[in-house]
């Protein structure tokens, strides 16, 4: 039971069921089980015994050392029926990283492919010291090495936006197209969406998004791109992110227009993969086992993969849905999968639709499954034929994992004759240590318990208190997205009781009264209220934001509008600012969220005169030392809206920016 995954209290119950009599204890069931892994590892190190384990059931593996020393830095494992299945269904692999699966907290990168069954199975797995280019490098060199010819490599690798492994994955693969999570960046642009536009919009603008990414010819994609910019014209910061992370990029790795010209068999996520990762740390049911309980939930979640996956062909050879009885598939039964009739069938119901016209077809069935489209069947169907096999892709007519991979023709390439003669050599021609240390070496590769590598060393968690142990405890660390949906929803069921709102008046009034002693004393009884801003480096646009109408987490908006005003007007600006144009302009650019130093801050008066003049308004400074009053430069605040027009702000402790609402209807 505990060999099954049988959690100890379900044991105890099995035993009671048993035998009525039994007075059996938890704590003996845990000493049993404790037990019962000890015996299994014998007296070899961790290492040695899952090496012995990989052996016994004929996986293929590669480990390396960190330098100069004999710890574990990576180690690839695959099975041998999962190298069958690669080289059978090899044209599209779906790659990411998971963690929490083992106790030395080592990211796991899992590589995945899919049957013509349209069932997902595994191609590898590999425990990696770091999530670096040189790291990824080493894993998928071993993944090429298990394709039997290079004309079996991957036309097509999906994967989520991680650099190191785009570029590990453009040296190794080079050939291959290499394609986005479309469900990936969805989220993200997503997340980003609710940060910069308004609630009652987000809804459009994510609508239009969809509508780019779904875009069917170039010509498409530029009108909505268009309506995009038109539309989000004020909330230029989004705009900006959109294009220049991921539209000026990588459009064509995800974008309907390019991605329709490759066959992908309709894989434009990374969904497979995270299934893959929520499968095994079912099997893992902790974070905490060693690699051997690693090994040992891979091997039975293979086991089962490999078991399904075979049931799917035979019920496909063996059976015919109903609703493919018809003679127009008669040529396809037994000898196509079910989900390539399915798939079929839909561009059937596109018949009635779009008929025999190529342009409305679209064709893009024929690309990127190698499947017939709308317009072909109904030319068949006018004609009175069924649907020909020729016309189905060899993908999907493959219904067996038993892939040759031995080839009598290079047998004698693995002819080892030449190699015995020459360690026979070597140990005639060196000393006795060297002999020693040498036969060491080959006893690692035929003898893999016997190996020197060590486990690393497990990771000390430094940071926070520790928290009770679950019984399950894998689940995967929430997304960026998932963090923005998470404070959104918990800010919208904040509901502050009457004290916690009289404590926070009282700190507002507290804080007004502080900062309201740092102005001269003449000005003081004009300021109506002072409203302090995160203090962050981005206080000074924080304010503006705020005093404008718009949120203070709009500071990145007035940033970004300051750079590009002064950009337009160099000539006006450069008189303003003594020629100091671009020092000014790289103050306003940040390469990062969060806090900015100190040249990042907003200084006057040099963007006094640029804020005044492009939100036309007049811009008051106040301070201890210096207050300064801004005008634009080219145009006149209006009249009748003198009171919004006009902004002030407050410079405090020598290194703050606040809000001033001054008194309005006084004579000054």
């Amino acid at each position: 039971m505990t060999k099954y995954k049988l959690a100890p209290r379900f044991i105890l119950n099995a035993l009671k069921v048993r035998n009525e009599t039994n007075v059996t204890i938890p704590s003996q069931i845990y000493k049993a089980r404790s037990t019962y892994r000890s015996s299994l590892r014998g007296p070899y190190t961790e290492m040695q015994h899952l090496l012995k384990l990989i052996q016994q059931e004929n996986y293929v593996h590669w480990t390396r050392r960190r330098e100069n020393s004999d710890i574990l830095r990576d180690i690839f494992w695959t099975h041998p029926d999962c190298i069958k299945l690669l080289n059978t269904f090899h044209f599209v692999l779906i790659c990411d990283s998971t963690y929490k699966t083992n106790r030395y907290r080592l990211p796991l990168l899992e590589i995945v492919g899919v049957t013509s069954t349209s069932l997902t199975f595994s191609v590898g797995f590999a425990y990696l010291e770091k999530e670096r280019q040189d790291n990824f490098i080493w894993a998928f060199e071993k993944v090429r090495m298990l394709f039997k010819s290079e004309s079996l490599i991957s036309k097509v690798i999906v994967t989520d936006r991680d650099l190191a492994m785009m570029n590990a994955i453009s040296v190794v693969f080079p050939t291959s197209i290499h394609l986005l999570c479309r469900f990936y960046i969805e989220k993200n642009v997503g997340a980003r969406c609710k940060q910069y536009v308004k609630k009652d919009r987000q809804e459009e603008v994510m609508d239009l998004w969809k509508k780019i990414v779904y875009s069917t010819s170039v010509e498409e994609y530029d009108h909505h791109l268009q309506q995009f910019e038109i539309l989000c014209a004020d909330i230029i910061l989004f705009v900006d992110y959109v294009k220049d992370s991921w539209l000026t990029p990588y459009k064509e790795r995800f974008v309907n227009v390019w991605t329709n010209r490759v066959m992908h068999l309709g894989n434009t996520t990374s969904n497979r993969v995270e299934s893959a990762h929520w499968r095994l740390k079912n099997m893992l049911q902790t974070s905490f086992g060693d690699l051997c309980k690693s090994w040992d939930a891979v091997n039975m979640m293979l086991k089962n993969q490999i078991c399904i996956i075979q049931s799917s062909f035979q019920k496909t050879i063996k059976d015919v849905e109903h609703g493919y009885n018809s003679q127009f598939f008669q040529n396809l039964h037994h000898c196509v999968s079910r989900k390539c009739m399915k798939l079929i069938d839909k561009q059937l119901e596109r018949v009635k639709i779009v008929g025999t016209n190529k342009t409305e077809c679209g064709c893009s069935i024929r690309t990127t499954h190698g499947l017939p489209c709308a317009c072909e069947l109904a030319k068949l169907q006018i004609n009175g034929n069924a649907i020909p096999l020729d016309s189905i892709h060899d993908f999907w007519k493959q219904l067996s994992i038993a892939h040759e991979l031995e080839d009598e023709e290079s047998l004698s390439d693995y002819d080892f004759s030449e190699e015995l003669e020459a360690m026979k050599a070597y140990m005639k021609t060196h000393d006795i240590i060297s002999q020693r240390i040498f036969k060491a070496k080959v006893r690692e590769v035929v003898f893999p318990h016997t190996t020197s590598i060590l486990a690393p060393p497990e990771k000390v968690r430094t940071k926070g208190a520790g928290k009770k142990k679950k019984e399950f405890d894998t689940p995967r660390d929430p997304s960026y997205w998932e963090y923005v949906d998470a404070s959104q929803e918990s800010a919208k069921a904040r509901q502050p009781s009457q004290s916690s709102q009289r404590s926070a008046r009282q700190q507002s009034q507290s804080s007004q009264h502080s900062f309201k002693t740092q102005f001269p004393t003449y000005i003081r009884p004009y300021i109506e209220d002072i409203v302090d801003v995160v203090a962050d480096g981005n206080c000074g646009f924080r304010a503006i934001a705020a005093l404008l109408g718009w949120t203070e987490e709009s500071w990145a908006l007035v940033r970004s509008q300051l750079d590009k005003e002064i950009g337009l007007h160099k000539d006006v600006y450069s008189n303003v600012f003594d020629d100091n144009v671009e020092s000014v302009r790289n103050s306003l650019k940040i390469s990062k969220l969060g806090a900015q130093g100190k040249d990042k801050w907003m200084s006057l008066p040099d963007l006094g005169y640029v804020i005044a003049t492009l939100y036309n308004v007049i811009l008051v400074s106040l301070s201890r030392n210096l207050n300064m009053t801004f005008f634009p430069l080219n145009k006149s605040p209006s009249k009748e809206t003198f009171g919004q027009s006009l902004l002030a702000i407050g410079f405090v402790n020598e290194n703050h920016w606040v809000q001033v609402k001054l008194m309005l209807n006084v004579v000054y």
